[in-house]
């Protein structure tokens, strides 16, 4: 497995969670095995807000096209978000298909996972553990420009110190703000 990114997320001065991406080359790839071109494009497209009218004047389809594909995107979704957690062992709590996102556990690690499907950075798997080695990470950037798009898709509001942070605090606080009581309820259980 190779490793991008530890991500620290302090709950008191004495214990601290991090959150650690991990990626498998065929993993990082599997959401065009789901989508096609064409679904990708339109769930980028929703993502954003756009209407089925309004992506089916720029793709040059019908709305009924529109219509279609958008029937089949969030089944598809749930399937990678399924096999990666299978694949990884991670038992699934929840699923945001509109997200992409699942939340889940590892009996394996013993630990909260968040697994993560965007239509750039296709599907992360992040663990959370308490090795706390952000500020030394050579990946360090790539992670917290991961955790930005996050940010964009999700519409996640964060002010400018918040953005500052380590990519370890960033990371609790964007899944705690885009999943709310959802999240905080599951990671505390």
């Amino acid at each position: 497995m190779n490793h991008l990114g530890l991500l620290v997320v302090g709950r008191s001065h004495e214990s601290h969670w991090a959150w650690e991406i991990c990626e498998l080359e065929e993993l990082a790839r599997l959401h065009s095995g789901y989508l096609t071109g064409r679904q990708l494009d339109i769930w980028t497209l929703m993502r954003d807000g756009v209407s089925q009218s309004e992506i089916a004047r720029r793709l040059h389809i019908s709305r009924q096209a529109v219509n279609q594909l958008i029937q089949t995107i969030p089944i598809r979704i749930t399937e990678a978000l399924n096999d990666a957690s299978k694949l990884n062992g991670v038992e699934p709590k929840i699923i945001d298909s509109a997200k992409g996102v699942m939340l889940g556990y590892s009996r394996e690690l013993q630990t909260d996972v968040v697994i993560t499907m965007h239509p750039e950075t296709g599907l992360r798997i992040w663990y959370q553990h308490s090795l706390g080695r952000c500020k030394i990470c050579p990946d360090k950037k790539q992670c917290k420009s991961r955790l930005m798009k996050m940010v964009d898709a999700w519409g996640v509001a964060l002010t400018t110190k918040e953005k500052d942070l380590d990519p370890s605090k960033l990371a609790s606080l964007v899944f705690s703000k885009a999943f709310g009581t959802e999240y905080r309820s599951e990671i505390s259980n």
